[in-house]
């Protein structure tokens, strides 16, 4: 024999409101954790690329954060160890005289006339007595650099690479780009909270109108209470006085019905002792 199994007690409306209200929520707070981390992010690089944008153009012209020193590969001299748009990532130079040949290292040099950073493998080194010249050369070049470089001219020794990561810098360091990436996304982010807090003063401001209806309603709904109450005391007062001045009547009828038969029986009397 079969058992029936009991079918299933669905949620009521109420439990169905209360579960898509506490998904809303769930949502709200995702979107408000992922806002602020895209804001946090917008924060960090506008703050690197503002520092970055003001060393370059200012001082020694070379950005450092904590002895990290990052720069963008602009040309393919030393493909294929480093190629076009990669960030490489240097560390201060303490101690030239630790440096050996086949490190690569950067360093102010002349190109085109112009005084510029380079980064290129060390080929040679030469003792000038108190200090110390290097030879370098990029490693798809075939001959060395023409100028040596001053152990006071090195900025850093390369230490690792992140592919590509370099044109993204270069990029928000352009207007177009600090302005799509950075500004846009604060932009929007201010705009979101902003929305918000409207959103939460209206509803404050309905949740108070609402407590506010919800008492004058009250108070309504008591005066109508004490009106029925009054009422229903003044007619339950009318009605014991009507039932009084009928008793009062039927008392004088009774009476005045009373005092006529007395009045026809001594009549009666009369006639007869006649």
């Amino acid at each position: 024999m079969k058992k029936e199994l009991a079918p299933e007690t669905p949620a009521t409306e109420a439990e169905a409101t209360v579960q898509e209200g506490a998904k809303k929520t769930d949502v709200k707070k995702i979107l408000n954790i992922i806002v602020n981390v895209i804001l946090v992010i917008a924060i960090v690089l506008a703050a690197v690329c503002t520092y970055v944008s003001f060393v370059s153009t200012s001082g020694s012209g070379v950005p450092s954060i904590f002895g990290i020193r990052p720069f963008t590969v602009q040309s393919d001299s030393m493909y294929p160890e480093l190629k076009p748009g990669d960030l490489i990532i240097d560390t201060a130079v303490k101690d030239p005289a630790k440096l050996k040949v086949g490190d690569v290292i950067t360093y102010w040099t002349i190109i085109d006339g112009e005084r510029v950073l380079n980064t290129h493998r060390i080929t040679g080194i030469y003792d000038g007595g108190t200090y110390r010249y290097f030879e370098t050369k990029g490693d798809r070049n075939t001959i060395a650099d023409p100028i040596t470089v001053h152990e006071s001219e090195i900025v850093g020794q390369y230490k690792f690479r992140i592919g590509g990561v370099g044109k993204v810098l270069d990029y928000l360091q352009t207007s177009t780009g600090f302005l799509l990436i950075i500004v846009l996304p604060v932009l929007l982010f201010f705009i979101f909270h902003l929305v918000q807090f409207f959103r939460v003063l209206f509803e404050y401001q309905n949740v108070k109108m609402l407590i506010k209806y919800e008492q004058e309603r009250g108070r309504t709904e008591d005066l109508i209470e004490s009106q029925v109450r009054d009422e229903e005391e003044r007619e339950a007062l009318r009605k014991a006085a009507m039932e009084a001045e009928r008793a009062r009547m039927e008392a004088e009828i009774r009476e005045k019905v009373k005092a006529e038969i007395m009045a026809e029986q001594a009549s009666k009397s009369q006639d007869s002792d006649k």
